[in-house]
């Protein structure tokens, strides 16, 4: 049976890898009422729930395994929700109320931050209709130099990097008509530049108290384009090819003019 969760619908925070969702969940969470989890990943995938090869994704990851420990919920527990869960809203639903127990919050409002979720945003969008979903963009060259570094995630060439960006604006903007009274689309480069004033707007469209964030928004700078010390004026080119288009659609200029 499908375990609802609390009366306030839940929120996704979704988009390209390296593109501010993990700033943008930290700010949001700095809000007593809010709580995120590590990443979940459970609607990124394309098997079916309930398949070997759904569960082998989510119990045998060991990023995951540490998000769940991060989470305070317990293997055992888990294990007995990707076995006994009927969907995969179902599964979300029972690692949230986990999860929120764990926070010592169950009355709290949860949200996900999961990049790669983008993969499945229709699906989550028929599973949670009346939930919002929050998609952060960045400028492709920035995201694409820092997948090249990997500090954290990174990608194996240039043409990976740029298909990161290009599919996931692609995804969204393609499902965005759907679900457009429920959306709400930022850029990094403003939440950067101005964060306290970006992060009262979304969290107004997110029908939450615009006074209860105690982020310190000091700690953020604006973007460095480090792309301008990692890509060679190749590498530009490249991602101007993939992603030019949707480059152009969110006013970045992928151009070499200016670099170093």
């Amino acid at each position: 049976m499908d375990i609802e969760m609390i009366s306030d619908p839940p929120f996704f925070i979704l988009g390209c890898v390296r593109s501010g969702t993990t700033l943008l969940r930290d700010v949001l969470r700095s809000s007593g009422r809010l709580e995120c989890p590590e990443e979940t990943h459970y609607y990124r995938w394309g098997q079916p729930f309930g398949s070997n090869a759904y569960r082998t994704e989510v119990t045998k990851r060991r990023v995951l395994k540490r998000h769940r420990k991060m989470d305070k919920v317990d293997e055992g527990l888990f294990e007995e929700m990707v076995a006994t869960a009927s969907s995969r809203r179902d599964f979300q639903n029972r690692y949230m109320k986990a999860f929120l127990a764990g926070a010592a919050n169950e009355g709290g409002r949860w949200f996900d931050k999961s990049p790669q979720n983008i993969y499945g945003l229709p699906l989550l969008a028929h599973d949670y209709p009346s939930a919002s979903f929050v998609h952060i963009v960045r400028n492709p060259l920035n995201v694409v130099a820092s997948l090249m570094v990997g500090k954290v995630i990174g990608a194996p060439s240039v043409i990976a990097a740029a298909n990161y960006w290009l599919e996931a604006v692609a995804i969204f903007n393609t499902v965005q008509p759907a679900i457009k009274e429920r959306s709400y689309e930022l850029k990094y480069e403003a939440l950067t530049s101005n964060p306290k004033i970006e992060s009262k707007r979304l969290m107004k469209f997110l029908g939450e108290d615009t006074r209860s964030l105690t982020y310190n928004f000091s700690r953020i700078h604006p973007e460095r384009d480090q792309y301008l010390s990692v890509l060679s004026d190749e590498d530009i080119a490249v991602v101007r090819d993939i992603c030019g288009k949707w480059a152009e659609h969110y006013g970045y200029d992928l151009s070499v003019k200016g670099k170093r």
